[in-house]
């Protein structure tokens, strides 16, 4: 069910959480230093990588999605939402005998949704697909999470949401039908999986931090060379049994 870099994935996770951390200590430092008391001034909500962090992130993104032509990569600077995701790690780990994994995941939506997302989280709502429950969807594949997000909005300006995501104890929904009306997973579940290991389904907003933004513009070309799309499907499987 889950891939071989599982590991690595989660290793990772808690590296861009404890940056998250610093990052966040380091602005609101700043902003304290050069606040005013006679002026309101906002918190920025996002800040543009540098060359470096910029091709750290593009390379995490292309691994999985290579057709995708990044035009920007901005760090999220939340807060309070980060608070309250730290808050609920707390909580999930008093449960006595359950480990929490902090995995790095995907999510795909147009950029003012996303930019929605840093005032009232994600909407599962707005959601159209929902096999795997009804709740917010995130891949370990950044190539299957565009695949599969909303194509109705007219929005072409995409954004891939790079998130922490909170999981300790995992229900696999084995078949497409069994998640549409999934609205708690059993088994004192917090996450539902699908069977073919690439879709999270969280149902808790405190349970996911989003770390970046990656923002590309949506193109066809990122459907026909997706190894999701079915043409390829056909064509790999017809290679397989050729040979």
């Amino acid at each position: 069910m889950y891939s071989s870099d599982s590991s690595r994935i989660h290793n990772n996770a808690s590296e861009f959480t404890v940056q998250v951390s610093a990052h966040i200590l380091e602005r609101f430092s700043t902003f304290a230093l050069n606040r005013n008391d006679d002026t309101d001034t906002d918190h920025p909500l996002l800040d543009e990588l540098n060359i470096n962090g910029y091709n750290e992130i593009e390379q995490l993104v292309q691994k999985t999605f290579p057709s995708c032509d990044v035009s920007k990569i901005c760090r999220v600077y939340a807060p309070q939402m980060y608070g309250m995701y730290m808050l609920r790690m707390e909580e999930m780990k008093l449960d006595i005998g359950r480990s929490v994994q902090e995995k790095l995941l995907y999510h795909v939506t147009t950029e003012s949704r996303a930019m929605e997302s840093l005032n009232s989280g994600l909407d599962w709502r707005r959601t159209r697909r929902n096999k795997f429950g009804c709740g917010v969807s995130f891949s370990d594949n950044a190539d299957y999470a565009n695949y599969y997000a909303d194509s109705s909005p007219s929005e072409d300006t995409r954004i891939i949401m790079i998130c922490c995501v909170l999981v300790r104890e995992t229900y696999v929904v084995h078949s497409q039908n069994n998640g549409n009306a999934l609205i708690v997973p059993p088994n004192n579940a917090d996450t539902s999986v699908s069977y073919n290991g690439h879709v999270y389904v969280k149902y808790n907003d405190n349970e996911f931090y989003p770390l970046y933004f990656v923002y590309y513009l949506r193109r066809p070309k990122h459907r026909t060379t997706s190894k999701f799309y079915r043409a390829n499907n056909r064509r790999q499987t017809h290679m397989v049994y050729r040979w």
